[in-house]
């Protein structure tokens, strides 16, 4: 059976060539088409604690180039966003972010995701690490 079929390829030229050539163009039309890395990500930021570290996160969020902050919302109309796709995250400081991280402690940030694009997804870690530094060069 597959010495027939293989016969058949060479006496019809033209399958031959799409069975080699269909697939090689998916791939490079796929590899310019994919953006593995994202950059200016829409995001939006709640923030009823709208002091200096916060601001300083969210400035230091903005110059990574992964994320455009395009609004301050509350947290339901951030919740709206996002399942609209409207945006790609939101970051959600607490009430007391400034005031629990000078103290030593280690204040929640919740970072809401649209988990419908993959090649976004993993930027969470960015906002978790622009944390750290602001705790160690404010506390």
């Amino acid at each position: 059976m597959l010495i027939k079929e293989l016969v058949q390829l060479r006496r019809d030229r033209l399958t031959f060539a799409m069975l080699i050539g269909v697939p090689i163009m998916q791939l490079v039309l796929f590899g310019y088409a994919i953006n593995g890395d994202p950059r200016q990500l829409p995001t939006v930021v709640v923030a009823p604690d709208t002091g200096p570290l916060v601001r300083s996160i969210v400035r230091a969020a903005e110059n990574t180039g992964y994320f455009r902050v395009v609004a301050e919302v509350s947290d339901g109309e951030a919740e709206r966003l996002i399942a609209n796709g409207e945006v790609q995250f939101a970051l959600v400081f607490p009430a007391d972010f400034s005031r629990n991280l000078l103290r030593g402690e280690r204040p929640a940030l919740a970072v809401y995701a649209d988990a419908t694009d993959p090649a976004a997804t993993g930027l969470e870690d960015v906002f978790i690490a622009l944390t750290q530094d602001a705790r160690d060069n404010y506390a």
